[in-house]
């Protein structure tokens, strides 16, 4: 009957029936259920799915005991849902539950992933230090520059990534990324002139015309599939931008290992709101 069985047993019952799911949604559905069961695996479904505790669950450390993404909040919440409405056909759950289920669920009901954002603040005071031994001059540079944008703007990195050296205010004070303005403080303005310095001399390294982005390499890079060379001065895109950040992290965690933690989604959480 409605509301007699617990989350254990309801979310063993639904697991069952994935086979005419997509692989990958069938996994991503095993991953998010199968941490519900664990955390929650004794309790009654329609007082986790009825009551605050489906909402303190989406937002929940991982099994790594490490802070989720959004993605992993946005998988949650659809595997949840996927498992309301296989109780609701099941008579596992009534109608009433069901519903108030599906509003703790809905965007943008869904809780905000929080962030101690300690380390990144920590990271950005390291970044208008002196440069690391084991870090280029360029990739420094670049590194600061990045650091201190995201923290300024609070912009997914693929906006950032896709930055043109066009919609740099003239004076280094703003930024327009996807439509929208960003104005930056002093510290992050200085950064940003350090880094169109180097960047001119990376690009006066290739032949023809300069890329027009924001965001360049600083050392030549093999394609891991094609074994294609990008040289010095061409586009980074916004995973490799993303990936530089990390190793420079890395590196600068050697000496400071409260830094280890950081990623680019801590110092974005930093980010004040878009000025216009």
């Amino acid at each position: 009957m409605a509301g007699e069985t617990t989350v254990g047993r309801a979310v063993a019952r639904c697991l069952a029936t994935l086979g005419d799911l997509h692989p990958s949604t069938a996994r991503a559905y095993r991953w998010a259920l199968s941490d519900l069961a664990a955390t929650r695996g004794d309790d009654q479904l329609a007082d986790v799915l009825g009551g605050p505790a489906l909402g303190l669950w989406l937002a929940s450390p991982t099994a790594a005991g490490k802070e989720p993404s959004p993605a992993s909040v946005r998988q949650r919440a659809t595997a949840a849902r996927g498992l309301v409405r296989f109780a609701l056909d099941h008579r596992l759950l009534d109608a009433p539950t069901a519903e108030s289920a599906v509003r703790t669920l809905r965007r943008p009901a869904t809780p905000a992933v929080t962030r101690d954002t300690s380390a990144a603040r920590l990271l950005l005071a390291r970044a208008v230090g002196g440069r690391p031994y084991g870090v280029s001059h360029d990739v420094w540079v670049r590194f600061r520059a990045h650091a201190l944008l995201l923290a300024e703007t609070g912009a997914p990195e693929r906006d950032l990534g896709r930055a043109l050296l066009a919609e740099v205010a003239p004076d280094r004070s703003a930024l327009t990324l996807a439509g929208a303005r960003y104005a930056v403080g002093e510290p992050t303005r200085h950064a940003l002139g350090a880094w169109l310095v180097a960047r001119e001399e990376l690009v006066g390294t290739l032949q023809g015309s300069p890329p027009p982005q924001l965001w360049v390499r600083a050392h030549p890079s093999t394609h891991p599939r094609t074994g294609v060379v990008a040289p010095v001065g061409m586009p980074i895109t916004a995973r490799g931008l993303r990936k530089a950040f990390q190793e420079v992290v890395d590196v600068l965690s050697g000496a400071d290992p409260r830094l280890a933690t950081c990623t680019v989604a801590h110092v974005r959480a930093l980010a004040r709101p878009a000025t216009a």
